[in-house]
């Protein structure tokens, strides 16, 4: 680590790239306190798609120095993120809008997988054509039975961006605003930074 006219510059290998983002909470807390920018210098070509993409983003949301910003690119981010890898991998596997949870238990009357709930009554009020139009990103988080069953989720701790920017207070929001709106997630990120 180097640190040249307000800039910590951080070298990037394949053998490294995991501690330096593991060190993601001290190397913001230093830029944070000084005022510093961040700069990953990379000495070699990232291999790991999925590394390669949070430590982009690690740079990116460390040099957001407005925190209400920094909190916005980083839940939009993660949302991005997740919608990208369940469409790209198919893991809800829709055939005529009905998950492969709902098809598995026989249940095809069941529209839109976990949009609909029997407790909620129903479809969430939330979803319109097919669309969730508040991008909830506890919704996102979230992972049913079957897909849990076959180890697929997205916990928390193994999102970068969430893990190492927000504190025990900031995460039970992300995790548990379940059809809130981007809005009141942000309020209470802010409200318990």
């Amino acid at each position: 680590m180097n640190i040249k006219d307000n800039i910590v510059i951080i070298d990037v290998n394949n053998k490294n790239l995991n501690r330096v983002i593991k060190d993601t909470k001290n190397i913001l807390k230093l830029c944070d306190e000084n005022n510093y920018k961040l700069k990953f210098n990379y000495l070699e070509k990232i291999s790991n798609e999925d590394d390669l993409f949070w430590i982009k983003n690690i740079e990116k949301a460390v040099n957001i120095k407005n925190i209400k910003n920094r909190y916005s690119y980083i839940y939009d981010v993660v949302c991005n993120y997740i919608d990208d890898k369940y469409a790209k991998c198919n893991y809800c596997g829709f055939k005529d809008n009905v998950c492969i949870y709902f098809r598995y238990h026989n249940m095809l009357e069941h529209k839109n997988g976990c949009c609909f709930s029997d407790a909620r009554g129903g479809l969430c009020e939330n979803l319109v054509n097919n669309s969730c139009k508040i991008r909830s990103i506890s919704c996102k988080l979230y992972s049913c039975e079957y897909l849990r069953k076959n180890k697929i989720n997205f916990k928390m701790k193994y999102i970068p961006l969430i893990k190492y920017f927000f504190n025990i207070k900031q995460k039970y929001y992300i995790k548990y605003s379940f059809f809130k709106d981007k809005k009141y997630v942000m309020d209470k990120l802010i409200e318990n930074k």
